[in-house]
């Protein structure tokens, strides 16, 4: 088995918040390492006691004593330490496309002539990012959730290598998940734009007075039998890295209906970010949507 056929080692992930600590426990987790780094201090910080918080909540999912897996994550103060030897490079900081090149350009200056690297951008296509990696062949995106998913959607550029494709299936079935692989590129992945469509009525609606966000979650959990609806999954994501996506679609096409609504921004502005910031659509921890009766009994609603 060649090199790039074996089993990843190390993983380093550039962007500590949300996305980057939910990609390091689900290394860490199955016994990959994971390196992190972000050029905010604060979010460096935070980061490895909130990596061994999912790990500690979740012991069960591999063979990985709680300290076993603790001890395969690490934070770097710089980029180029971070990346030094890693098998893979998962680049997961803001969606801004200028931001993401100049990252993704230091990682292909760093990393390893071998090492393979991916965007986690929900929303910006890989062709818009490889070439400044320096290593476009070796560059693909991923798309993970959060934490519970089991599903990443995988999908290459036009010069994206059959091996990088193949590479990035084997990293993602070493974690325990399940790829998903686009056959053509897409703005926004071809599954994303699904659960874009749905989160960009959902704004709509509420934008326009239909329904409000607890009555929209409440009839999509009852129709779908899911134990979340589209505005507590927005407050999970966070309703800033929605509004900066929907940002993106707005930018690459010009129609007006792509623009996040105002009152979006207003609560941003406020803010209300979701469960990151303690409040969103929803107040956290403890959210209305799980407490009992809650699905059944409208009265028991919070308003909006």
């Amino acid at each position: 088995m060649s090199e790039a056929e074996g089993a990843v080692r190390t993983v380093a992930i550039v962007g500590a918040g949300t996305m980057g600590r939910r990609i390091a426990y689900g290394c860490a987790a199955q016994g990959v390492c994971a390196r992190l780094h972000d050029v905010s201090g604060a979010a460096l910080a935070e980061a490895l006691p909130a990596v061994h918080l999912l790990l500690e909540a979740d012991e069960e999912r591999s063979g990985l004593s709680l300290a076993q897996a603790c001890s395969l994550v690490e934070t770097c103060d710089d980029l180029e330490s971070c990346v030094r030897d890693a098998d893979w490079v998962i680049e997961t900081v803001p969606e801004d496309l200028e931001l993401k090149r100049v990252v993704l350009a230091r990682i292909g200056a760093a990393a390893a002539s071998t090492a393979f690297i991916a965007s986690n951008t929900s929303s910006l296509p890989g062709s818009w990012l490889a070439e400044s990696t320096g290593c476009p062949a070796r560059f693909t995106n991923m798309n993970f959730g959060t934490p519970e998913h089991l599903k990443v959607e995988v999908m290459g550029h036009p010069g994206t290598a059959p091996e990088t494709t193949g590479a990035a299936k084997r990293l993602l079935r070493q974690l325990g998940l399940v790829p998903i692989v686009a056959r053509r590129e897409i703005q926004g992945y071809p599954t994303n734009r699904i659960w874009r469509a749905i989160k960009k009525e959902a704004l709509q609606l509420i934008a326009g007075g239909y329904l409000s966000a607890e009555e929209i979650d409440r009839a999509w959990m009852l129709d779908w039998g899911t134990p979340i609806g589209p505005c507590g999954l927005m407050d999970v994501v966070g309703l800033d890295v929605i509004r900066d996506i929907e940002n993106v679609y707005h930018e690459a096409s010009g129609d007006p209906s792509d623009q996040p609504p105002e009152f979006l921004e207003r609560m941003i502005a406020r803010g209300e970010c979701g469960v990151k910031s303690g409040k969103g659509f929803y107040s956290y921890p403890s959210p209305a949507f799980e407490r009992e009766g809650w699905l059944t009994t409208p009265d028991n609603r919070i308003g909006s």
